[in-house]
């Protein structure tokens, strides 16, 4: 006999883990955007309905009047269910995670540039999503003692890439672009502050980067390639 507690308290648990998730990225990048994550998720009959064209996984969706904001945050069943697991990163619960951390990570740097009444792009967006991954992963290993599986981890994040059906060419080169700055700054942190243990000195590294715009964070973001590359 099923009352229908199983299902609630599976909810239950994934919105949760859902707000733990938007209290490492706040640490991680020293904000605090006051609003939470779970109050603005919607469900897929309203995705369906207002942004059909978006990932069936995650989807920010946002609508600007002069200046009011509206924002909304879809998260699949499943991604939510998965979030909440503990144990071994399998390629399910690594795939739930970041599909759960792009999500959150949209809507804590869109809060935060808001509330600063500061633009923010698209691609910068994105970058910020596949580099807060990334961390939010690397820091998990790494309160684990396992900091040494970043390479693993990068390789895993950063090239083993399948975009979604249905994109448009702006699109994909949007997103390739996003991953290879995302991957240069990831590999640049690595070197300098994983590979010898300096957690204080990659936080600030990341919260100053955080703080920049335009083309400056992306000149940021990819001097880290150019380093590699020279």
């Amino acid at each position: 006999m099923n009352d229908g507690r199983e299902p609630q308290a599976k909810a239950s648990q994934g919105l949760r883990a859902l707000s733990q998730l938007q209290k490492l990225i706040e640490s991680i990048h020293g904000v605090e955007v006051g609003a939470q994550v779970p109050d603005f998720l919607i469900d897929a009959a309203a995705r369906q309905r207002l942004a059909p064209l978006s990932s069936s996984d995650e989807a920010l969706l946002v609508l600007q009047n002069g200046d009011e904001l509206r924002v909304a945050l879809f998260l699949d069943d499943l991604v939510l269910q998965r979030l909440s697991k503990r144990g071994a990163w399998t390629h399910e619960r690594l795939a739930a995670f970041c599909a759960a951390a792009e999500g959150v990570s949209h809507f804590v740097y869109l809060a935060h540039r808001a509330r600063a009444g500061r633009p923010v792009s698209q691609l910068e967006l994105e970058a910020q999503a596949e580099l807060d991954k990334y961390l939010c992963v690397l820091l998990q290993l790494w309160a684990a003692g396992r900091r040494s599986a970043s390479a693993e981890l990068r390789t895993r994040l950063f090239q083993r890439v399948q975009l979604r059906n249905g994109l448009t060419e702006a699109e994909r080169d949007r997103y390739r672009l996003a991953n290879a700055l995302a991957a240069a700054c990831a590999r640049a942190l690595e070197a300098k502050y994983v590979f010898t243990g300096r957690l204080e000195g990659l936080l600030r590294e990341v919260r100053k980067l955080y703080r920049l715009s335009g083309g400056e964070k992306f000149s940021a973001l990819a001097a880290g390639q150019m380093a590699w590359a020279a």
